[in-house]
C-alpha cells in the first residue's frame, strides 16, 4: 500500500478506523486459536499500517512476549488450552507487563459477571465478537496504544525496584523519585519485552522528535540513569542497560 504525501497510510475500505499516523509501524500481538480469524486479524492490522505478530496459544504468546516488544495485544478470551486460558494469559500479562494495552475479543456472552471478571483480570477493553464492527474494535485499540500504558494501573517490579507509571515514580524501599512524562514513557516502552531497543527504534516509536539525533536519545537515557541513582548510587546503570544491540531493563537484586 502506498504512502500519502503527508506520511500517512490511506485507510482501506471497510477499515475506516481511528488510527493516528504516529501509530504506523507499531507492533501488535494477535492471540487467536482459530486460524481463519487469526489470519483476518493479521491482514486487517497490516492494512491499517501496524506490524502484526500472531500466536495461536497462550504458551506461544508468552514466549513471544518474553523475546519481543509489542505495543498492544488483541486477545481471544477462549483458547484451545481451556475455557480460562485467555484469562490466565491476561493475568500473566498484567503481572509481567502491567502497562501493556490488552483488547479482549470474546465469542462467548458471559453476562455482567463475566465482563466484570475480564476487566478485573486486567483488560483494557472488552468486545464480544460479532456484536460491534471491527473498525470500532480497531479504533479502540488505537486509543489504547495512544495512551501507551501510562494510564494503566499496575506496578512494574524490577527486583527490589518498583515503578508506578500513573504516579510516575520509581521506588526503592522507603525512597522515591519523580520521573518526567518522557522518562515514564521510556521506562514503559523498555519494559514491554526483553529484546534490546535501539536509539532509532525509540525515535520511530515517537518517544523523541522524528529528527532527533541518536546522541539526544543517549543523553536522555543518561539523565534517567542519574535520576534513578538518587535512590542508590549506581542503581541507574544496573537498571538501564546499554549494549551494542540497544537499551534494555534489568532486575535489581
Amino acid at each position: 500500500m502506498s504512502i500519502r504525501g503527508n506520511g500517512t497510510l490511506p485507510l482501506p475500505p471497510g477499515l475506516e478506523a481511528y488510527r493516528p499516523p504516529e501509530l504506523i509501524g507499531s507492533s501488535v500481538l494477535v492471540v487467536e486459536d482459530e486460524a481463519a480469524m487469526r489470519s483476518q486479524l493479521r491482514l486487517d492490522l497490516a492494512d491499517l499500517g501496524y506490524e502484526p505478530r500472531v500466536a495461536g496459544s497462550a504458551a506461544e504468546a508468552q514466549a513471544l512476549l518474553e523475546r519481543e516488544r509489542v505495543a498492544g495485544v488483541l486477545l481471544d478470551l477462549v483458547l484451545d488450552e481451556g475455557e480460562d486460558s485467555g484469562l490466565e494469559l491476561l493475568r500473566w500479562i498484567r503481572q509481567k507487563h502491567p502497562g501493556l494495552p490488552v483488547v479482549v475479543l470474546s465469542a462467548t456472552q458471559g453476562g455482567v459477571a463475566g465482563i466484570r471478571r475480564v476487566y478485573e483480570s486486567g483488560a483494557s477493553s472488552y468486545f464480544a465478537k460479532g456484536r460491534v464492527p471491527m473498525a470500532h474494535v480497531y479504533s479502540d485499540l488505537a486509543a489504547r496504544l495512544v495512551e501507551g500504558g501510562t494510564r494503566r494501573h499496575g506496578t512494574y517490579r524490577f527486583g527490589r525496584l518498583s515503578f508506578d507509571p500513573i504516579r510516575r515514580t520509581m521506588t526503592l524501599g522507603n525512597r522515591s523519585v519523580q520521573l518526567t512524562p518522557q522518562q515514564t514513557a521510556l521506562v514503559v516502552h523498555l519494559a514491554h519485552g526483553s529484546k534490546p531497543v535501539t536509539a532509532a527504534e525509540l525515535i520511530s516509536a515517537g518517544l523523541f522528535k522524528p529528527d532527533a539525533a541518536h546522541s539526544t536519545v543517549h543523553s536522555a537515557l543518561l539523565t534517567l540513569r542519574r535520576k534513578i541513582d538518587e535512590l542508590e548510587p549506581g542503581l541507574g546503570s544496573r537498571l538501564l542497560r546499554s549494549a551494542p544491540q540497544g537499551y534494555s531493563l534489568g532486575a535489581i537484586v
